[in-house]
């Protein structure tokens, strides 16, 4: 399969040097991203081979739309995204999931099946108090420094990690991908992003009327 990720000069220079890339550990905000690294981590780790025991991911773009990744845009450039490196993995070697359900496991929740599994999930929600501000509070530590911890609570917290593997599909037009390492021979083409009128790789940016898209209103949107 045909994959583009974006990456820094740094990380272009190490590709250099080694003849491969694998994530670089000091880039990640682990109080930020901990508990949805480490579901990613398990889920990938069941799915995809690791022969060379790497730590953590590179993420990358499978299908944007009508194309792989996102078009370029007008704007402030994405910080790191220096790089465009175009490149081939067989499908086996690559983690897929929902670009707009993955919102979901950054806020911890929870991502139904249909309008009535939702429906029913926020009664429940209501009859146990919880609001989405303590369910976030759950998994962005970087942000909160303590979360409930009744059973009520952390029973939905486990509720909610459960449906994230509704996150694993090519059921989307819009796919992202993870995997363990990009070798040298596996790049078709590498390219320096020195336009810095323009914003490359992110769907996740201010549009022109001042909003971002709500990636989790829009998955509701196509749900029966």
């Amino acid at each position: 399969m045909k994959l583009v990720s974006f990456q820094s000069m740094e990380a272009l220079k190490d590709l250099i040097n080694k003849g491969y890339l694998e994530c670089d550990e000091s880039k990640i905000n682990i109080e930020k991203a901990g508990p949805t690294y480490s579901w990613v981590l398990e889920k990938m780790n069941e799915r995809i081979k690791n022969p060379t025991h790497t730590k953590y991911p590179i993420w990358c773009w499978v299908r944007c739309y009508n194309n792989i990744c996102p078009p370029k845009h007008k704007g402030e450039p994405v910080g790191d995204f220096d790089v465009k490196i175009t490149f081939h993995k067989p499908k086996e070697e690559i983690f897929i999931t929902d670009f707009r359900r993955y919102s979901f496991l950054l806020k911890n929740n929870y991502i139904p099946s249909s309008i009535k599994d939702k429906e029913n999930f926020d009664e429940k929600l209501k009859q146990y108090d919880i609001t989405l501000e303590e369910l976030q509070a759950y998994v962005r530590r970087d942000k909160y420094k303590e979360h409930r911890k009744d059973k009520e609570f952390l029973q939905l917290c486990e509720e909610i990690k459960k449906s994230f593997d509704r996150c694993i599909t090519e059921d989307s037009d819009i796919l992202q991908g993870c995997i363990w390492r990009i070798n040298m021979n596996e790049i078709e083409k590498i390219e320096i992003l020195n336009d810095k009128e323009y914003r490359y790789g992110s769907l996740n940016y201010v549009r022109k009327n001042g909003k971002r898209i709500n990636w989790q209103r829009d998955f509701y949107k196509k749900l029966n």
